[in-house]
C-alpha cells in the first residue's frame, strides 16, 4: 500500500486524549472484538454510503481499483487518488497537496503503514477535505488475527479496532460503525462462526482478517 503523509510529532496531551477516545469506543463493544459485527467485504460497507456523482478521495490508492468498484455500484463517481508511488498515475502524491472537497475519503490497508503521528495527520487532513456530513472509511489488519499484521514487514503501527476508532474521534469525527471483514467459502465460514467459535474465544484470537471503521464529519 502506498502512503502520502509527512511525519510530525505527537504530544503527550494527545496520547491522553487518544486513550480516552479509545476507551469510549471499546465501551460500545462489551465482549470486545466478538461484539463487533461482521461485514462480508469493504465494498459492501461502502456501496450504500454513496451514489452517482459522489466525490471520493482514496489515500494509498495503489492500482486505483476502488474507482472501478464504486463506478460499478454507482454508475458514476468523481474519483481522486493519492499515493506516494509514482510508478502509477495518481492525482496527488502527498495528502497535504490534495485540493478540492469530498464526500468520502477511503484508506484501504494503508494506515498500518504509518506512524501514529502520520496516521493522526491523515485523519485530520481528511476531516479538513470532507464536506459537513462527509464520511471517512478505513480498513486495517485485525490485531486479533496476528498473521494479517505480522506477515508484512512494511507495517509500522498495529491498530486495534477501538484504537482506530479513537483516532477518528481524536481527529474530529463521529464513529458511526465498526466492522470485522470476513468472507470465506460457505463451509469454512460455518465452521469458523459456529463450531470453532468457542475455541477462538478461549484463545483470544479472531477469524476475521481485517477491521473497518467508518466515521462521519458532523454537520457544522
Amino acid at each position: 500500500s502506498g502512503r502520502c503523509l509527512r511525519y510530525g510529532r505527537y504530544r503527550m496531551a494527545d496520547w491522553s486524549r487518544l486513550y480516552e477516545h479509545r476507551k469510549s469506543v471499546a465501551a460500545r463493544y462489551p465482549a470486545g472484538i466478538w461484539s463487533v459485527p461482521i461485514a462480508k467485504r469493504y465494498h459492501t460497507v461502502l456501496e450504500p454510503i454513496g451514489t452517482r456523482g459522489t466525490r471520493v478521495l482514496e489515500v494509498g490508492a495503489g492500482a486505483r481499483g476502488l474507482r472501478k468498484r464504486l463506478s460499478g455500484a454507482w454508475g458514476d463517481v468523481s474519483y481522486v487518488s493519492c499515493d506516494i508511488d509514482r510508478s502509477t498515475p495518481h492525482d496527488f502524491h502527498d495528502i497535504e497537496d490534495v485540493t478540492g472537497v469530498f464526500d468520502l475519503v477511503v484508506g484501504l490497508e494503508v494506515i498500518e503503514h504509518l506512524s501514529l503521528e502520520s496516521a493522526m495527520r491523515l485523519v485530520e487532513r481528511a476531516h479538513a477535505l470532507l464536506v459537513d456530513g462527509g464520511v471517512i472509511a478505513l480498513t486495517t489488519p485485525n490485531t486479533f488475527y496476528p498473521p494479517a499484521y505480522l506477515r508484512d514487514a512494511t507495517h509500522v503501527t498495529p491498530f486495534c479496532f477501538d484504537e482506530l476508532g479513537g483516532v477518528l474521534l481524536a481527529g474530529g469525527f463521529e464513529v458511526s460503525a465498526v466492522y470485522r471483514l470476513h468472507h470465506d467459502a460457505l463451509l469454512k465460514k460455518a465452521l469458523k462462526r459456529t463450531l470453532l467459535y468457542p475455541l477462538y474465544r478461549v484463545l483470544g484470537i479472531d477469524f476475521a482478517h481485517q477491521i473497518m471503521v467508518v466515521g462521519r464529519k458532523a454537520a457544522g
